[in-house]
Protein backbone atom coordinates (compact mmCIF):
# COMPACT_ATOMS: atom_id res chain seq x y z
CA UNK A 1 0.00 0.00 0.00
CA UNK A 2 2.75 2.58 1.13
CA UNK A 3 4.21 1.75 -2.57
CA UNK A 4 1.43 2.50 -4.52
CA UNK A 5 1.21 6.09 -2.69
CA UNK A 6 4.66 6.58 -3.12
CA UNK A 7 4.00 6.16 -6.87
CA UNK A 8 0.61 7.92 -6.89
CA UNK A 9 2.63 10.45 -4.93
CA UNK A 10 5.38 10.75 -7.48
CA UNK A 11 3.19 10.86 -10.57
CA UNK A 12 1.28 13.72 -9.12
CA UNK A 13 4.69 15.63 -8.33
CA UNK A 14 5.44 14.72 -11.94
CA UNK A 15 2.10 16.35 -13.57
CA UNK A 16 3.00 19.02 -11.31
CA UNK A 17 6.34 19.95 -12.81
CA UNK A 18 5.69 19.38 -16.23
CA UNK A 19 1.72 21.14 -16.62
CA UNK A 20 3.80 24.78 -16.33
CA UNK A 21 6.67 23.61 -18.19
CA UNK A 22 4.31 23.18 -21.25
CA UNK A 23 2.52 26.33 -20.72
CA UNK A 24 5.96 27.73 -20.11
CA UNK A 25 7.62 26.70 -22.90
CA UNK A 26 3.58 26.94 -25.20
CA UNK A 27 4.99 30.93 -24.60
CA UNK A 28 8.46 30.94 -25.16
CA UNK A 29 8.41 28.87 -28.59
CA UNK A 30 5.18 30.02 -30.16
CA UNK A 31 6.36 33.15 -30.80
CA UNK A 32 9.56 31.56 -32.32
CA UNK A 33 7.82 29.44 -35.14
CA UNK A 34 5.96 32.59 -36.55
CA UNK A 35 6.70 34.27 -39.37
CA UNK A 36 8.38 37.93 -39.07
CA UNK A 37 9.09 40.68 -41.51
CA UNK A 38 12.69 40.31 -43.31
CA UNK A 39 15.21 43.18 -42.36
CA UNK A 40 18.94 44.03 -42.67
CA UNK A 41 20.91 45.72 -39.73
CA UNK A 42 22.46 48.87 -40.70
CA UNK A 43 23.95 49.78 -37.82
CA UNK A 44 23.45 49.17 -34.05
CA UNK A 45 24.23 50.57 -30.44
CA UNK A 46 23.59 50.11 -26.66
CA UNK A 47 20.04 51.46 -27.47
CA UNK A 48 19.26 49.98 -30.77
CA UNK A 49 19.12 48.97 -34.14
CA UNK A 50 18.61 50.52 -37.57
CA UNK A 51 17.07 48.38 -40.07
CA UNK A 52 16.40 48.29 -42.91
CA UNK A 53 12.93 45.99 -43.81
CA UNK A 54 12.00 44.57 -47.18
CA UNK A 55 8.64 45.55 -49.07
CA UNK A 56 6.08 43.61 -47.32
CA UNK A 57 2.38 42.79 -47.72
CA UNK A 58 0.51 44.33 -44.77
CA UNK A 59 -3.77 43.72 -43.75
CA UNK A 60 -4.80 46.98 -41.99
CA UNK A 61 -7.24 48.81 -39.74
CA UNK A 62 -7.69 51.58 -38.63
CA UNK A 63 -9.42 51.93 -35.36
CA UNK A 64 -10.00 54.44 -32.44
CA UNK A 65 -9.89 55.23 -28.83
CA UNK A 66 -7.31 55.16 -25.76
CA UNK A 67 -4.06 52.89 -27.31
CA UNK A 68 -5.22 49.66 -25.47
CA UNK A 69 -8.65 49.92 -27.02
CA UNK A 70 -7.28 50.94 -30.29
CA UNK A 71 -5.15 48.03 -30.64
CA UNK A 72 -7.98 45.47 -29.24
CA UNK A 73 -10.70 47.24 -31.52
CA UNK A 74 -8.10 46.28 -34.55
CA UNK A 75 -6.89 43.18 -33.63
CA UNK A 76 -10.23 41.17 -33.26
CA UNK A 77 -11.59 41.81 -37.06
CA UNK A 78 -7.86 41.29 -38.85
CA UNK A 79 -7.48 37.80 -36.74
CA UNK A 80 -10.98 37.31 -38.20
CA UNK A 81 -9.91 38.01 -41.66
CA UNK A 82 -6.43 35.69 -41.69
CA UNK A 83 -8.49 33.14 -39.71
CA UNK A 84 -11.12 33.02 -42.83
CA UNK A 85 -14.26 33.75 -40.58
CA UNK A 86 -16.02 36.56 -42.44
CA UNK A 87 -14.47 35.58 -46.09
CA UNK A 88 -14.18 32.57 -48.26
CA UNK A 89 -10.68 30.90 -48.72
CA UNK A 90 -7.94 29.31 -46.99
CA UNK A 91 -7.08 30.27 -43.72
CA UNK A 92 -3.63 32.32 -43.73
CA UNK A 93 -0.99 31.80 -40.86
CA UNK A 94 -0.67 33.97 -38.30
CA UNK A 95 2.75 36.13 -38.31
CA UNK A 96 4.18 38.54 -35.34
CA UNK A 97 4.23 41.33 -34.79
CA UNK A 98 1.20 43.12 -34.40
CA UNK A 99 1.88 46.80 -35.23
CA UNK A 100 0.11 49.75 -33.97
CA UNK A 101 0.46 53.26 -35.51
CA UNK A 102 -1.06 56.42 -34.26
CA UNK A 103 -2.93 58.65 -36.90
CA UNK A 104 -3.96 61.76 -36.16
CA UNK A 105 -6.23 62.06 -32.83
CA UNK A 106 -6.81 59.50 -31.17
CA UNK A 107 -7.09 57.04 -33.66
CA UNK A 108 -4.57 54.23 -34.82
CA UNK A 109 -3.76 52.23 -37.67
CA UNK A 110 -3.23 48.04 -36.14
CA UNK A 111 -1.69 45.99 -39.06
CA UNK A 112 -0.77 42.18 -39.45
CA UNK A 113 2.13 41.34 -41.42
CA UNK A 114 1.15 38.99 -44.50
CA UNK A 115 2.87 35.89 -44.84
CA UNK A 116 5.83 36.26 -47.83
CA UNK A 117 4.42 33.40 -49.60
CA UNK A 118 1.43 35.04 -50.68
CA UNK A 119 1.77 37.56 -53.44
CA UNK A 120 -0.47 41.18 -53.19
CA UNK A 121 -2.43 39.48 -55.73
CA UNK A 122 -2.92 36.13 -53.90
CA UNK A 123 -4.50 37.53 -50.91
CA UNK A 124 -8.27 37.30 -50.05
CA UNK A 125 -9.80 40.49 -50.14
CA UNK A 126 -11.63 40.86 -46.91
CA UNK A 127 -15.71 40.97 -46.77
CA UNK A 128 -15.07 43.58 -43.56
CA UNK A 129 -14.84 47.14 -45.98
CA UNK A 130 -12.41 48.72 -42.84
CA UNK A 131 -9.73 46.21 -43.34
CA UNK A 132 -7.15 47.13 -46.54
CA UNK A 133 -4.85 44.66 -48.00
CA UNK A 134 -1.68 46.94 -49.54
CA UNK A 135 2.38 46.37 -50.19
CA UNK A 136 4.32 48.60 -47.73
CA UNK A 137 7.16 49.85 -49.11
CA UNK A 138 11.13 49.02 -47.87
CA UNK A 139 12.01 51.71 -44.70
CA UNK A 140 14.89 52.44 -42.80
CA UNK A 141 13.59 51.96 -39.34
CA UNK A 142 15.03 52.62 -35.43
CA UNK A 143 14.40 49.77 -33.55
CA UNK A 144 14.28 49.38 -29.78
CA UNK A 145 13.34 45.50 -28.73
CA UNK A 146 12.81 45.05 -24.42
CA UNK A 147 10.46 42.79 -22.58
CA UNK A 148 7.80 43.47 -20.37
CA UNK A 149 3.71 44.66 -20.28
CA UNK A 150 3.37 47.03 -22.65
CA UNK A 151 1.98 49.44 -20.42
CA UNK A 152 2.23 53.27 -21.65
CA UNK A 153 4.52 54.07 -18.54
CA UNK A 154 7.39 51.20 -20.17
CA UNK A 155 6.57 52.51 -23.54
CA UNK A 156 6.87 56.17 -23.06
CA UNK A 157 10.37 55.01 -20.56
CA UNK A 158 11.46 53.10 -24.17
CA UNK A 159 10.75 55.44 -26.74
CA UNK A 160 12.59 58.04 -24.65
CA UNK A 161 15.58 55.53 -24.64
CA UNK A 162 14.94 55.11 -28.54
CA UNK A 163 15.11 58.65 -29.72
CA UNK A 164 18.26 59.36 -27.08
CA UNK A 165 19.83 56.27 -29.42
CA UNK A 166 19.07 57.90 -32.58
CA UNK A 167 20.98 61.05 -31.61
CA UNK A 168 24.31 59.03 -31.45
CA UNK A 169 24.06 57.10 -34.64
CA UNK A 170 24.27 59.04 -38.06
CA UNK A 171 20.96 58.87 -38.59
CA UNK A 172 17.91 61.40 -38.08
CA UNK A 173 14.52 61.03 -36.77
CA UNK A 174 12.11 61.95 -39.57
CA UNK A 175 9.83 64.86 -39.30
CA UNK A 176 6.31 64.21 -38.20
CA UNK A 177 6.22 60.49 -38.19
CA UNK A 178 4.99 58.26 -35.25
CA UNK A 179 6.51 55.39 -33.83
CA UNK A 180 5.28 52.25 -34.83
CA UNK A 181 4.55 49.69 -31.38
CA UNK A 182 5.14 46.18 -31.82
CA UNK A 183 3.98 42.97 -29.98
CA UNK A 184 5.01 39.73 -30.34
CA UNK A 185 2.61 37.84 -28.05
CA UNK A 186 -0.34 37.24 -26.57
CA UNK A 187 -1.87 38.90 -23.48
CA UNK A 188 -1.95 35.78 -21.82
CA UNK A 189 1.96 35.77 -21.48
CA UNK A 190 3.57 36.73 -18.26
CA UNK A 191 5.11 39.86 -18.93
CA UNK A 192 8.45 38.82 -18.32
CA UNK A 193 8.19 37.25 -21.53
CA UNK A 194 6.60 39.46 -23.61
CA UNK A 195 8.62 40.85 -26.19
CA UNK A 196 7.90 44.14 -27.92
CA UNK A 197 9.62 46.70 -30.55
CA UNK A 198 9.05 50.15 -31.00
CA UNK A 199 10.36 51.14 -34.63
CA UNK A 200 10.58 54.98 -35.64
CA UNK A 201 11.10 55.64 -39.47
CA UNK A 202 14.63 57.59 -39.61
CA UNK A 203 17.24 58.38 -42.51
CA UNK A 204 20.55 59.21 -42.68
CA UNK A 205 21.70 62.17 -41.24
CA UNK A 206 23.28 65.74 -43.21
CA UNK A 207 26.70 66.55 -41.60
CA UNK A 208 27.09 69.47 -43.79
Amino acid sequence: MTLIKNKMFSFILLIIIIIPLLILGFWVLVPVFLETPKFTILEKNKYLQIRKYNEMNIAKIITNGERYDGLRKGFIPLARYIGAKEREGEKISMTAPVMQQKKGDNNWEISFFMPSKFDINQLPISQNKNIEIITAPSIILAVITFNGVASTELLENKLSILIKGVEEVNYKIIPNTEPIYSYFNDPSTPGFLRKNEIMIPVEVANNN
